[in-house]
């Protein structure tokens, strides 16, 4: 799902850019808008553009070949994936692949002429693209041929709108996709008042109800995020905002952001094993994480924890910790998963070196569909079965312990979906429970 709102995100400013660069773009999100290849070709066909740009991932790679194959236009590849594999794009029938951010050169690589970042059959081996120092210098989004209906974060509630206040990370977490796409120290921030400046316009054309800021890690820089609450505040919009951040915040951030409106808060855990997050490695003293949800259930803002099984180091007795530290935190939601090396991570580089991946497919490298890795004293069977436990677990806690939590997620999947939404959540639920009965058994 992250990867998803990055790719919306990224292409959304490629299309702004295509467009301020004076060409005639037009952008198309067949996931948001229920488009298959058929309709897709059609549409294509009537515009018949020189050049198609993509986002490829790593799941997805095998749609997206045969999705580019059935185009009648040269396709340029981009995104993390296409970043780290773009030998095997070239391969596949790409006609190039930009290498690292995309949004802000595109307009020259559609000329399809040679660019030290934009790999081809001729040049295959590119460098990365030169970061965008000036944030300010990026124009708005395509909101007008966007989907902006759809692209709400399930932490939101209600109709949402997107804006970033910072892009990338200054950590180096070893499954993390950032480092490796962007090439370089990434960590960029933006001015507040511009960044507020962007809402004013957003507010004004889609009458939203609630902000929601999709930085990698807004809270990393605290002088930028009290600042930002500062302004926020001053606008007096009246608006919540939903916000991801790192998983420790001082308690005098928190009091800034919950009185600038800030309703819901998320953070990845990702182990409650010290040892685990040593070797990710992950900065994060635990006992923080703790004093964080309590702060902001103390300031009225709910929580929303990640955690993963699968990481190096983890066992069975460290995965039920794991468990045991996600519900007892007081987080308002809470989700779980398995952990995927993504091809140019550490983490991939260590699997490949030490023989611990069970599948080589890019097909299989979904987290929905199972474990990729294995260790010799801690499989990929007892990596899913640690997640199936946490997700049963966490079931049962909110059932017995929070029904709150469950009034949540009905009432988001109503506004969403309406009946059909809330029916498919609770067939979701139903077959987590049933999960729940036989671990009981």
């Amino acid at each position: 799902r992250r990867q998803r709102q990055m790719c919306i995100r990224d292409r959304g400013y490629a299309a702004s850019r295509l467009i301020e660069d004076g060409h005639d773009a037009k952008f198309v999100d067949c996931i948001a808008e229920g488009i298959d290849d058929a309709t897709l070709k059609r549409i294509t066909g009537e515009f018949a553009p020189d050049v198609v740009f993509m986002e490829t991932s790593v799941p997805s790679f095998d749609a997206d070949v045969a999705t580019m194959r059935a185009l009648d236009a040269p396709c340029i590849a981009g995104g993390a994936h296409a970043t780290a594999t773009p030998h095997e794009h070239l391969e596949a029938g790409f006609a190039a692949v930009i290498r690292g951010e995309y949004d802000q050169v595109i307009g020259q690589a559609v000329a399809l002429g040679a660019q030290p970042w934009l790999a081809t059959a001729d040049e295959p081996d590119a460098v990365h693209a030169p970061l965008v120092e000036d944030l300010e210098a990026i124009p708005y989004p395509a909101w007008e041929q966007m989907a902006m209906e759809r692209y709400n974060d399930p932490i939101c509630v209600g109709r949402s709108v997107t804006v970033l206040s910072s892009r990338g990370c200054p950590m180096r977490c070893g499954f993390c996709t950032l480092a490796p796409y962007h090439g370089q120290r990434d960590y960029r921030l933006r001015d507040p008042e511009a960044v507020c400046d962007e809402i004013d316009a957003l507010i004004a054309r889609y009458r939203p109800d609630e902000i929601y800021f999709d930085d990698d890690s807004i809270t990393l820089c605290r002088n930028h995020m009290l600042a930002l609450c500062a302004a926020i505040k001053a606008r007096g919009w009246g608006l919540p905002f939903c916000c991801m951040g790192n998983a420790t915040v001082d308690r005098d951030v928190l009091e800034a952001m919950a009185d600038a409106g800030c309703r819901a808060f998320k953070f990845g855990v990702e182990s409650a094993d010290p040892a685990v997050l040593k070797r990710i490695p992950k900065l994060l003293n635990l006992d923080d994480v703790v004093r964080t949800a309590r702060d902001c259930r103390e300031l009225g803002i709910q929580t929303h924890a990640t955690f993963m099984f699968g990481l190096p180091g983890e066992t069975r007795e460290s995965a039920e910790r794991t468990i045991d530290f996600a519900l007892g935190m007081g987080a308002h939601t809470l989700q779980f998963a398995i952990v995927t090396p993504y091809p140019g991570t550490a983490l991939y580089e260590e699997a490949v070196r030490e023989g611990w991946l069970t599948k080589r497919d890019w097909c299989d490298f979904d987290p929905a569909g199972g474990a990729v890795l294995s260790y010799p004293t801690y499989g990929a069977e007892d990596i899913e079965a640690m997640h199936d436990l946490a997700w049963q677990r966490w079931q049962r806690h909110m059932l017995t312990r929070q029904p709150g939590t469950l009034y949540h997620h009905f009432r988001n999947a109503f506004r969403r979906e309406g009946i059909g939404g809330v029916a498919r959540l609770a067939r979701y639920g139903a077959s987590r429970m049933v999960g729940v009965l036989r671990s009981r058994g």
